[in-house]
């Protein structure tokens, strides 16, 4: 069953990905750009109604805290990652965004002395590498623009790495057994956040009008968003680690780099192939030192 779910995880983590870029082409700043992740993170919030247990008595403050965090970094990492997916490659933003665990990783060191090896340090290294390998443009004439993902991305994968420590000290706290509450609130105050901000919004001559099917595309990204944190926490309980974020990391990685070429028709650089090679290195090395 543990597996299942992984290949599931997987999946979904995947479907993310590709969904995201669907809407990508939506102006980051705009009123429909807001809207759209407002209704992705309230598919989210629904997700995680219906298929997590959520009981409403007595909800500790440091769960209501921790989940006011959480939703700041959620929108960051959704908002920025899918800015990034408009000039960035699906399987070098995949790469890189999941390079943000790297941070729980240092995280579990600093705060709760767990092990930290030499190899360990290597794994860091190759994340570094990748990230910086994936900010260098192709050639001293190369197209600015398709540079631009590079600082979304990285606000993308920072705030990602920030989800994975704030689910680590969720989980250590007294009150860990409120995850699915805490997750809950994370999202509905992360689309409450998207839809205040849409009013007022600046409106671009170029951006298109609010649509169905962009709706039906966000709400589809948010329930794959919200199984994946409630999944993601379970099998972190259920697996080692060195199974398990290997397996889930890898896995997503090269399932939307696949599905980039195929249905975005995307080209694999030597730069990108540098960047997926250091990454897939990289969750190695820290899963077995």
């Amino acid at each position: 069953m543990p597996f299942l779910l992984l290949s599931l995880s997987i999946i979904l983590s995947t479907g993310r990905n590709i969904f995201s870029k669907k809407i990508s082409d939506v102006r980051f700043g705009t009123k429909s750009f807001f809207l759209y992740q407002g209704f992705l993170f309230l598919s989210g919030a629904a997700a995680l109604i219906l298929f997590g247990k959520i009981q409403l008595t007595e909800i500790a403050i440091s769960t209501v805290i921790y989940a006011i965090i959480y939703a700041l970094l959620l929108i960051f990492a959704q908002w920025f990652y899918t800015a990034a997916l408009a000039d960035g490659n699906t399987g070098v933003c995949s790469t890189v965004y999941s390079m943000g665990f790297i941070f729980p990783t240092l995280s579990g060191a600093i705060l709760w002395s767990e092990s930290f090896s030499v190899i360990d340090a290597l794994g860091i290294l190759s994340a570094v590498s990748a990230i910086a390998v994936s900010g260098l443009r192709h050639g001293p004439g190369a197209n600015c623009k398709k540079s631009y993902y590079f600082v979304p991305l990285i606000i993308a994968m920072l705030s990602s790495g920030g989800l994975g420590i704030l689910q680590k000290i969720q989980q250590k706290s007294a009150y860990a057994e409120q995850k699915s509450i805490f997750l809950l609130i994370a999202f509905l105050l992360a689309a409450a956040i998207s839809f205040t901000i849409a009013p007022a919004a600046k409106k671009h001559a170029d951006s298109e009008p609010v649509s169905k099917k962009k709706i039906a595309v966000a709400s589809s990204v948010g329930i794959f968003f919200g199984c994946c944190n409630l999944l993601n926490t379970t099998l972190a309980g259920l697996l080692p680690s060195a199974i398990f974020f290997p397996t889930l990391n890898i896995g997503s990685i090269f399932l939307s780099m696949l599905c980039g070429i195929i249905l975005f028709k995307e080209k694999i650089s030597k730069k990108e192939i540098a960047v997926l090679i250091l990454g897939v290195i990289s969750i190695v090395l820290l899963n077995i030192g």
